[in-house]
C-alpha cells in the first residue's frame, strides 16, 4: 500500500512520461488502467481526505461553501462544467460540454491541462489512478454525491 502523505501527494511527475499508466519495461505493452468504477469500489475516502489537503487551498466542499481560487465543489457530480454559482470560469470550461461524472473527474485530475486545454487550473495532476479514485471517493462523500458516479 502506498504512502498517502501530503508530500507524496504533491510530488507529481510533470514530464511527458507522466501518463498516469504504470511503467512498463522497454518493448513491453503498457499495463491497462482499471476503470474508475472498479477503482472506486476499492477506494479509501479517508486516504482521499489526505489527498484533498492539496486541493483545499483552492476548493471548498461544503454546501453553501465559498468559491476560492477554484469553485466550491458541492453538487459537482452530474453538473455541467462551468456552472457553480458565482465563480468566474475560463472560456474553455464555460464552452465545454463536460458533465462532471467520476469518469470525467478522473480524467481531469490525471492532468487538467491535457484534459481541457485553455482551462485556468494550475495543477499538474495526480499520476496514480488509485490516488485519483481515493480523492474522488472523498469528494463524493463530502459533497453528498451518490457513489459510485461513473458513466
Amino acid at each position: 500500500v502506498a504512502s498517502f502523505g501530503l508530500l507524496a501527494a504533491c510530488a507529481q511527475d510533470s514530464g511527458p512520461a507522466n501518463t498516469g499508466a504504470p511503467s512498463a519495461a522497454p518493448g513491453a505493452a503498457p499495463a491497462a488502467e482499471v476503470d474508475i468504477t472498479t477503482r472506486l469500489a476499492a477506494a479509501d475516502a479517508d486516504k482521499g481526505k489526505v489527498l484533498f489537503l492539496q486541493c483545499r487551498a483552492c476548493h471548498s466542499l461544503e454546501q453553501g461553501g465559498m468559491n476560492k481560487v477554484g469553485p466550491n465543489l458541492w453538487g459537482i457530480f452530474g453538473r455541467k462544467a462551468g456552472q457553480a454559482e458565482g465563480f468566474d470560469y475560463s472560456d474553455a470550461i464555460k464552452n465545454s460540454a463536460i458533465v462532471w461524472t467520476a469518469e470525467a473527474l478522473d480524467a481531469w485530475l490525471a492532468r487538467p491541462s491535457e484534459f481541457l486545454p485553455g482551462n485556468r487550473m494550475v495543477f499538474v495532476g495526480i499520476r496514480k489512478p488509485e490516488d485519483r479514485a481515493n480523492l474522488i471517493a472523498y469528494v463524493q462523500r463530502e459533497t453528498g454525491a451518490a457513489a459510485p458516479a461513473a458513466q
